[in-house]
């Protein structure tokens, strides 16, 4: 992935900051790095942005664990718009 497509995922996860560990540029800007390189290679494999939000929710169980993920309802507006971008780019 490329560092500008890296760069724009990592703004759109720190703004919708799903589970509340992002703090600021200074501080913490990648803290989702790792969740961003999982859900590259699941966008790829997802048909639809409702296959996509599944993963994504998947991927913050996976991660961290379902108390903390939280339900899939948290991830929607986050699961478009990383959709909508990844689709394009």
């Amino acid at each position: 992935m490329n560092s500008k497509v890296k760069t724009n995922l990592r703004q759109i996860f720190n703004r919708y900051n799903p589970i509340g560990i992002y703090q600021d540029d200074e501080t913490n800007i990648d803290e989702y790095d790792p969740e961003i390189n999982r859900l590259i290679i699941k966008f790829k494999n997802s048909k639809n942005k409702d296959e996509f939000l599944a993963e994504l929710h998947t991927v913050f169980i996976k991660m961290f664990d379902k108390k903390i993920a939280g339900p899939k309802s948290r991830y929607k507006k986050l699961a478009n718009e990383v959709y909508d971008f990844l689709k394009f780019h």
